[in-house]
């Protein structure tokens, strides 16, 4: 299946609207909570909430907390100066590829591909191999556009 996110410029606190193949809105993802980046929550059309993702403030790391229904995952991105390396706990998926450029594969343990991210111009398009990984796929994906504002990596001079 395929999905196309694209980043919100609606003046709520919609981030990103994720949409099908024929172009039909399945998931809202806006911000909730106090500070901008602490709580994120991704609803169906319907505006129920289908998962939720937390942020926490760890230094050297941007972490996240998945959890959908009573299931939970955490993902883990590791940015340095020439690269983002990223890393789940609570199952045996890996990250292969340049999070960075918002190009890269979700792998498990058996070396099967759980999904695949390309960044196209002005949203990002997402194929997952199996519907039931759907939500961890979206949610990292939001993750990893969130952690990506621009299109290289860069120290700025200050």
């Amino acid at each position: 299946m395929k999905l196309f996110i694209k980043r919100s410029v609606s003046p709520d606190k919609s981030c990103f609207t994720v949409f099908d193949e024929l172009g039909i809105e399945k998931y809202n993802v806006t911000f909730a909570g106090k500070k901008p980046v602490s709580k994120i929550v991704v609803s169906d059309c319907n505006n129920n909430t289908v998962l939720t993702i937390r942020r926490i403030p760890i230094v050297g790391a941007q972490t996240y907390v998945f959890k959908a229904g009573k299931s939970h995952l955490t993902f883990v991105a590791l940015i340095s100066k020439s690269s983002i390396v990223g890393h789940y706990y609570g199952n045996n998926w890996h990250i292969s590829g340049d999070i960075a450029a918002g190009c890269y594969s979700i792998i498990d343990v058996d070396k099967s591909v759980i999904s695949t991210q390309k960044k196209l111009s002005d949203y990002s398009e997402l194929t997952i191999n199996n519907d039931i990984d759907e939500l961890y796929c979206v949610a990292t994906s939001v993750c990893i556009n969130l952690i990506n504002t621009v299109d290289k990596l860069a120290v700025q001079a200050v």
